[in-house]
């Protein structure tokens, strides 16, 4: 019985430390890439330019469901915030589709501050 008991504990605790992650936040690890965003056409939507790493030039940034967030500060912000120039922090999900340019499934982005 104490066994059992140790176990859900230890599952309550594991169980918070992730919703502290949660939604409205970015996975709790470093970027995937940093980059510029580049807003080609209203129908295409936002894409990735100047990417730290190559493999994600041209990507767009809308596949998934990204959260998106300002700086250092966390705030929530909506796809109409991004702007041609800014720069940006992405993570993206465990499996990208290979093709040019990549898909990825978009987790986070996040608006620098300058």
């Amino acid at each position: 019985m104490r066994i059992r008991a140790a176990a859900a504990a230890a599952l309550l605790v594991l169980g918070g430390a992730v919703a502290c992650a949660g939604v409205g936040s970015p996975p709790v690890r470093e970027p995937d890439v940093t980059g510029v965003v580049a807003v080609v056409t209203e129908q295409e939507g936002p894409v990735l330019t100047e990417p730290s790493d190559s493999y994600f030039d041209g990507m767009s940034l809308l596949r998934g469901d990204p959260v998106f967030l300002r700086g250092t500060s966390g705030e929530e912000v909506t796809l109409d915030d991004l702007e041609d120039g800014d720069r940006v922090e992405v993570w993206v999900g465990d499996a990208c589709a290979e093709s040019f340019p990549v898909q990825c499934t978009i987790e986070a982005v996040r608006l620098l501050d300058e």
